[in-house]
């Protein structure tokens, strides 16, 4: 792809076009055909929604790369999605591994380079191009409910680190990797996919904590970099980084240096929404810097008999703002000639043939429990009651209750995606361990129906899930663990298949074992450190406030 020439021969409206990312619901394939070919999107996010399956993945980006190919200049599609751990597509199919919190709980580069390999290798098999990781937000807020599990940790020099190893991974294993979300995310209590978030700190707080994991990233050659609907008060105090000229290229681009694509969250998340009309905030951020104007519908604000409609307005008015010359065209030139340069640079068009060979493979697996296992920390344990024998009778208690479960279905393919409960994983992990266990519901333990022997151990598990615009529901977990201290103080271990935040509000719990993911190799991870089959390795990479933990 000559992109000098092609810039040169490019419509105006097939160079706007390149700019923008959209996304649909399901398999609507028909709102996707009319943006690329009349409109010449360049980009599309891709979320579990529409690829629920390896086999849906590959017919979905051939029809995709189809409808690209009609158009006159023949410019291949951008393909990206959320596939960092936390976050998934193809679920369960794929092997997305235990998430960034477990791998930042490995503190090893090695195994983040490893697994983000396994994740370039699965998505490309199948069409995909380019994933929305890694995360190199420090969460040094512990209430932060949206990044969380999706974190490496709160140590800036560790998650510079792992970003690095994440990086090169996801390039070697063929696919374009994104360093989000910039400047950063990890001390924010706002979820931005409901709310203008603002962080406080010093501009030389910011540089310390919050730039250096985005520096490595990009010392480690990342290609794009995803802006962040945040206000920065010491950077810029009236526009949050998407919109920000200062932050976007006084920062980004003259302090870190970064020359490759800049892409913005979803416009359609509410902090944008709620505060800026969608064409105001699109051109504001193409003129601040953004690249490419992501689109993505977001699950709780996505009218399909609209969507297509709202999404040529916005085109509409950007080429408007070119043709009068609020938006520079020499910054369209600008963005485009970066977006072409991206895809000149990486074979977007290549598929293997194998990919059921490669996704959720063997060795894939075997990649995805290794680290898993690495991670699990024994945070307590005060009782000496770990490892635990295989004789011994286990009352295996789940804190959930029932009807938390039901928001996990209901992020439309954004996020987690992972439907089956991390408890089910466990249970079905110690029922092949312990042949003396008793299966408990947090239901059983409220309405006062546990009838403990006076020798079983008491093993409770504990689950969070990072998902947009909504909370998972854990008002139960603190009850059910309270009433069990109360008739088993001595005999209680928790097994935390989520991040270690809880500990603040367990200071009696004695034994707790935390694997810092919800995923299915966590929970059988966490099984076999339970029974002694691997010494534990983890370290927290979090600090829990007002707690000291041992790991």
């Amino acid at each position: 792809m000559y992109v000098e020439k092609l810039l040169e021969d490019m419509t105006l409206e097939e160079k706007i076009g390149q700019m923008f990312m959209l996304a649909f619901a399901g398999n609507r394939l028909d709102e996707a055909r009319v943006l690329l070919e009349e409109h010449f999107v360049g980009a599309c996010y891709i979320g579990n929604e529409n690829v629920p399956t390896p086999e849906a993945a590959v017919q979905l980006t051939q029809a995709l790369q189809s409808y690209a190919g009609r158009t006159r200049l023949k410019i291949p599609m951008l393909l990206g999605a959320d596939q960092e751990g936390a976050w998934s597509v193809m679920t369960p199919a794929s092997s997305p591994g235990p998430g960034n919190m477990a791998l930042g709980a490995t503190a090893s580069p090695d195994d983040a380079y490893r697994m983000y390999k396994v994740i370039g290798q699965e998505l490309t098999s199948v069409g995909l191009n380019a994933i929305f990781a890694p995360c190199a937000d420090c969460n040094s807020n512990p209430i932060n409910s949206i990044i969380g599990m999706r974190s490496f940790g709160e140590k800036p020099d560790l998650v510079g680190a792992l970003t690095a190893a994440a990086v090169r991974g996801a390039h070697d294993g063929g696919i374009i990797a994104t360093v989000k979300h910039f400047p950063g995310h990890g001390d924010t209590t706002i979820d931005t996919h409901r709310g203008l978030a603002s962080v406080n700190r010093t501009q030389e707080e910011l540089a310390v904590i919050d730039l250096h994991p985005f520096n490595e990233g990009i010392k480690a050659g990342v290609d794009m970099v995803m802006t962040s609907h945040i206000i920065f008060t010491a950077l810029d105090p009236n526009n949050p980084a998407t919109l920000s000229p200062f932050i976007l290229q006084n920062v980004l681009r003259q302090q870190l240096g970064f020359e490759g694509v800049v892409v913005s969250d979803s416009m359609n998340m509410q902090a944008m929404k709620k505060n800026y009309a969608p064409h105001i905030s699109a051109i504001a951020g193409l003129k601040a810097g953004v690249d490419v104007m992501m689109l993505a519908e977001e699950h709780y604000d996505h009218d399909a008999a609209t969507y297509l409609q709202q999404q040529r307005e916005l085109i509409t008015a950007v080429k408007a703002a070119v043709e009068s010359g609020e938006l520079p065209i020499e910054r369209v030139n600008d963005a485009v000639r970066r977006v072409l340069s991206l895809k000149a640079k990486y074979n977007l068009l290549a598929q293997s043939k194998d990919y059921e060979h490669i996704v959720g493979s063997a060795d894939h697996r075997q990649i995805e429990l290794d680290v898993a296992r690495h991670a699990v920390a024994i945070l307590r344990d005060d009782n000496h009651l770990l490892p635990v024998s295989r004789a011994r009778s286990i009352a295996l208690v789940n804190t959930t209750q029932r009807s938390s479960y039901a928001g996990l279905g209901a992020t439309r393919g954004i996020g987690p995606n992972q439907t089956t409960a991390a408890f089910a994983y466990f249970s079905d992990a110690m029922k092949d361990k312990y042949p003396n266990h008793r299966l408990f519901s947090a239901e059983d333990v409220l309405a006062g129906e546990l009838d403990l022997q006076p020798d079983e151990l008491v093993i409770a598990v504990t689950e969070n899930y990072p998902l947009p615009g909504m909370d998972f529901d854990q008002s139960s977990q603190l009850q059910v663990i309270q009433q069990l201290l109360e008739v088993a103080p001595d005999r209680l271990i928790v097994v935390a298949l989520r991040d270690p935040y809880e500990l603040r509000y367990l200071p009696d719990v004695r034994s707790y074992v935390c694997a810092f993911s919800f995923r299915p190799a966590s929970a059988q991870a966490a099984a076999e450190i339970l029974n002694g089959e691997f010494e534990p390795q983890g370290k927290s990479p979090v600090s829990v406030p007002d707690t000291e933990i041992v790991a």
